[in-house]
């Protein structure tokens, strides 16, 4: 029995041995699938930090083309106001776009020429390379010309609208001012209202 018990005691030791090792297998495995998780799990939104002028650039360039829009409008509403006989008038403009704007470019061009000769054979290969960057101060874009959106149409209501020789003229001065076609200019008289 003792013989028994001793052997049990060898054999539990290499049996610790063998399942500590089962054991360290596991452990590195699972390792291994933790720091590869780690590698391509997605950065916490805690981590994620916008930059603050993306974020207000579309909002700033809406106020932009707002603020030019009622400029042209204003602009358009005061020069028709002087006509004769029209009297209050308001304007409502439509636009194609929001604008164009061209920034400044470095382009590079890069030619290569190579020369191979096999077996009395010459065979020249060219090759052009041409790179584009937008030209950048003080971490922005280098505007060089911005150009107004492109009106599309014009609705106008005026009080002497009602007189068809007055809503020719209103046509025509806007069609001029804005340089669009006659037909894109709608103009309408304004609403009577009794007291």
């Amino acid at each position: 029995m003792l013989e028994e018990w001793i052997r049990n005691k060898g054999d539990n030791k290499v049996n610790r041995a063998e399942e500590w090792k089962k054991k360290g297998m596991y452990f590195l495995v699972i390792l291994c699938c933790a720091g590869i998780l780690a590698l391509i799990w997605p950065v916490s939104s805690t981590d994620t930090q916008t930059d603050s002028s993306s974020i207000s650039e579309p909002v700033y360039k809406k106020k932009e083309i707002d603020n030019v829009k009622a400029e042209m409008a204003n602009e358009l509403e005061s020069i028709l106001s002087q006509i004769e006989g029209a009297g209050k008038v308001s304007v409502s403009l439509t636009l194609s776009s929001d604008g164009i704007n061209t920034y400044a470019a470095n382009v590079r061009e890069e030619k290569r020429n190579q020369e191979e000769t096999s077996k009395g054979s010459k065979k020249v290969t060219n090759e052009t390379n041409i790179s584009r960057d937008v030209a950048v101060n003080s971490g922005n874009a280098l505007l060089i010309e911005h150009k107004n959106p492109e009106v599309i149409g014009v609705l106008i209501v005026a009080d002497g609208a009602g007189n068809p020789e007055v809503r020719e003229n209103l046509t025509y001065a806007a069609s001029t001012l804005l340089d669009i076609p006659a037909h894109k200019v709608r103009v309408m008289p304004r609403e009577r209202r009794s007291n």
